[in-house]
């Protein structure tokens, strides 16, 4: 019967994957994501890009640990800010954020209550350098530009949060634009519930298309595909602009 050699994390080599007990966690396997993080650079390019307006300095939970403890509380699928309360002391997660203890639940909120538009456009911003690293890394021949709108549920009297017919729920309407070859998120607008589908989708999308690509030469092929309802009449002249 073989067993697991000690196995140390890139990120930090204090840290030891073995079956040899110790502080255990259910969370292990984001100490994977963490090597991803620190390959891709996305904790150092939160840091540098997002700057919420809070004029206190917090000097353990900064606001980009925090960002970052949500993301990571995201992908191990804890989704409610309450549940940082019951993970404060997680072996895993502490490890990743480097911290003794996690940002509480009130933490959390105090920086959700900082967010703006301008942090939006922060985190769009970030995305978007992500996505071309990725492209420098592995430049794709051709880009298929994926657009819909989708239906985000509310549960509460949240600001903008209104009854949408078509859903038959209350929510909100966001607009979502991925990469239909990749699957990469390229782009994301939270709308109010009530909006048509197609309202300011020019805006929306035409910022993208004109920006130039990561990699050399530009891509072979751009392809748009939406559905009916956005192709409104701004939008197809728009389009019929850019192949002018």
């Amino acid at each position: 019967m073989t067993s697991l050699n000690d196995q140390t994390m890139d990120f930090n080599r204090r840290i030891k994957v073995n079956f040899d007990g110790g502080d255990l966690t259910s969370d292990a396997g984001l100490l994977l994501y963490k090597e991803f993080d620190e390959k891709i650079g996305l904790s150092e390019l939160i840091q540098s890009t997002v700057h919420l307006n809070d004029p206190v300095e917090h000097d353990v939970h900064t606001n980009d640990s925090v960002i970052m403890q949500k993301i990571y509380q995201h992908i191990a699928g804890y989704h409610a800010d309450d549940h940082a309360d019951s993970l404060r002391y997680d072996p895993a997660l502490t490890s990743i954020l480097n911290k003794e203890r996690l940002a509480s639940q009130p933490t959390m909120s105090r920086v959700n209550q900082h967010f703006d538009k301008t942090t939006v456009k922060q985190l769009q911003r970030a995305n978007e350098t992500l996505i071309e690293r990725f492209h420098v890394l592995a430049p794709p021949e051709n880009i298929l530009f994926d657009l819909d709108s989708t239906n985000a549920a509310t549960y509460g009297n949240q600001y903008g949060a209104a009854y949408n017919t078509h859903y038959g729920e209350n929510g909100y309407h966001p607009m979502l634009m991925f990469d239909g070859l990749t699957g990469d998120c390229l782009k994301a607008e939270l709308r109010a519930g009530s909006v048509y589908t197609s309202r300011q989708v020019v805006r929306f999308i035409g910022p993208t298309l004109k920006r130039p690509p990561a990699k050399a030469g530009g891509f072979r092929h751009k392809c748009l595909r939406l559905k009916v309802v956005l192709q409104d009449l701004s939008l197809l002249k728009a389009l019929k602009l850019k192949h002018k």
